[in-house]
């Protein structure tokens, strides 16, 4: 199919041409709705042709054998059309659906695999308004687009074939009126594809904040925010809605011109045919049905040319769509396989920043975690303590320097098993929109029965709180656990670590949401995890790391004291200073 007319650059019509390309597994259903289009085509010129044997053996009293018969053949063809455009479109919607189910499920399989780095460079508005307009946008460009061209091409050609059958010298007129058409389109082509553009990228933005005030509603109202964000909003969905009014200000513009165009054309043709001594028409019957096909030439004429701005807003949805899909996912199966680890960590000279223009977040990092011991991490905020975390598991890897498990650096394992080596338990708290059992259970390659949810609900200290439930496990935790107290959630999370068999735990600050009883009740289930595994601790209550065989304590990205909690403080250094500042903060309460 030749889209040059559409003004397509080559970026553009590649894309275009790929995306096709997802109709290849379907070309039954598309042949089908091809066929359905080409007999709905055929009805237009079959019906002009009717009319000229009509009106010369009704008007011209000439006897026509098959004149009776015309009533019928009417009846037919438009029976035939209605079943060949039902057919045509629903094929055309039934190949485009799948396209795109096919284009998400590829999309959110490789966002689900994309390296954490991706997501620090794109915001989620962005990501989400791609899963949603941006397709949604590209099924129009494939169904709409697509039975349009199609169809009305092929009615065009049939048309403008009776045309030049009926009488050649009259379609020299159309030769006019076609080059006026195509530059009428190529221009409006520019604007259609630039404003499409701008009107996504506005779309993301709105899409951003909205899902910002959602999830920071609570925020919102707890200091009176309302006003600063709906001023942030305002903005964006006013930029939408201009672009929106510019795209609607070129649709209805383009169909008119394209009409005085043609009734240019028209205009040209009638008077052609009034000067009978230069262009000789047969009959009135043949000049009736020659103009009733140039009159009907004007409907998928003007659809033609509106299907510029669909198929243009497709082409600039689907290209960030492609670049997304062309991405580098992480790489799960490559290295060397790893079903048990012995649990023995290793950083060695480790530095790490979360990009090239801000300051290292690690630096020259060095220590060492032996098989079953518990190694605590302390410090103030921003000293990297949740950095070594994410390395650990490989969210992202080290600019400098190398890390170990075994003995030999992560890169060298292959992912996925690496990371089945280790549960972590993060300060965040965000549950799966699923029941409790569900997000319990989750990670766990083996079926956990019932009895072994509540061991694990009972050693978190969950239990009793999920029998007042009225369905239990079967509770749903609501959107990202939203439903659960804080406490709550991270029990459910400490309640899944206990399930998961891994050699290595990794609790990031996970009882920071609990109160003084609850926090001693999980500590010692904890305990229980914790001496069949290599765990790291990170925290910034001391008391949860009172109990660990090391702490480090960390300031700048670098570790400045190591030992036991009682041979820190006796040092009366880093971290006993920590203590004492933790101390002072909580003898003097809340501020009033």
């Amino acid at each position: 199919m030749k889209l040059s007319f559409l003004h397509l650059d080559p970026e553009a019509r590649t894309a275009y041409f790929r995306l096709l390309g997802y109709v290849r597994p379907h070309w039954k259903a598309f042949a089908a709705s091809v066929l359905g289009m080409l007999l709905y085509a055929l009805s237009q010129p079959a019906f002009t042709a009717l009319i000229r044997p009509l009106l010369n053996g009704s008007f011209a009293h000439v006897k026509v054998p098959y004149l009776d018969w015309i009533p019928l053949v009417i009846v037919c063809i438009f029976l035939i059309r209605g079943l060949a455009g039902f057919g045509a479109t629903y094929g055309m919607a039934w190949v485009g659906r799948r396209v795109i189910e096919r284009l998400r499920t590829e999309m959110f399989a490789r966002l689900v695999h994309w390296p954490a780095s991706q997501y620090d460079r794109l915001s989620g508005g962005f990501l989400v308004s791609t899963m949603t307009y941006n397709i949604e946008q590209i099924a129009e460009g494939i169904t709409y687009a697509l039975t349009i061209l199609i169809r009305d091409s092929l009615t065009v050609m049939g048309l403008v074939g009776w045309m030049v059958y009926l009488a050649p010298g009259l379609c020299l007129f159309l030769l006019i009126v076609a080059p006026l058409v195509l530059v009428l389109v190529r221009a409006l082509s520019r604007r259609f594809r630039r404003v499409n553009t701008q009107i996504q990228q506005s779309m993301s933005e709105v899409t951003r904040l909205s899902e910002e005030a959602v999830a920071t509603q609570a925020v919102i109202k707890t200091y009176n925010g309302a006003d600063w964000i709906r001023k942030r909003f305002e903005p964006a969905n006013r930029r939408n809605r201009d672009w929106n009014l510019k795209l609607g200000l070129n649709l209805a513009a383009s169909g008119p011109l394209i009409q005085f165009v043609a009734g240019v054309g028209i205009a040209l043709v009638v008077y052609a045919a009034l000067l009978s001594t230069w262009f000789h028409v047969a009959s009135v019957g043949t000049f009736i049905s020659f103009l009733s096909a140039l009159l009907l030439l004007l409907a998928p004429l003007k659809h033609l040319t509106n299907v510029n701005a669909p198929i243009q807003r497709g082409v600039a949805a689907v290209i960030p769509v492609f670049e997304i899909l062309d991405s580098e996912p992480e790489c799960l199966d490559q290295g060397l396989p790893l079903h048990q680890s012995r649990g023995e960590i290793e950083f060695d000279r480790v530095s790490f920043r979360y990009d090239e223009n801000l300051p290292p977040v690690l630096e020259d990092l060095s220590f060492r975690v032996h098989p079953g011991e518990v190694v605590a991490l302390v410090g103030r905020s921003g000293s990297g303590k949740t950095t070594i975390s994410e390395l650990l598991v490989r969210l992202y890897d080290t600019d400098s320097g190398t890390i170990r498990l075994d003995g030999r650096p992560l890169q060298d394992w292959r992912l996925a098993d690496l990371r089945r080596q280790m549960t972590l338990v993060s300060q965040d708290g965000l549950l799966f929109n699923a029941t409790i059992a569900e997000n319990m259970v989750y990670g766990c390659e083996e079926p956990v029965g019932r009895a072994a949810l509540e061991v694990a609900a009972t050693e978190a200290c969950l239990i009793d709180e999920i029998r007042k439930m009225p369905q239990g496990f079967d509770t749903s935790v609501g959107e990202r656990g939203l439903l659960l107290s804080g406490g709550q959630r991270q029990r459910v999370m400490i309640a899944r670590a206990l399930l998961r068999k891994s050699p290595i735990l990794i609790l990031d600050e996970a009882t920071s949401a609990l109160d003084t009883v609850a926090e001693r009740h999980v500590q010692q289930a904890i305990a229980l995890t914790m001496s069949r595994k290599t765990t790291l601790i990170i925290a910034h209550r001391l008391s949860t790391v009172e109990q660990a065989d090391r702490i480090l304590v960390l300031e700048n990205g670098r570790i400045v004291e190591e030992g036991t909690h009682a041979e820190l403080l006796a040092k009366a250094g880093a971290y006993a200073h920590l203590q004492r500042s933790l101390a002072e903060t909580r003898a003097a309460g809340p501020v009033p």
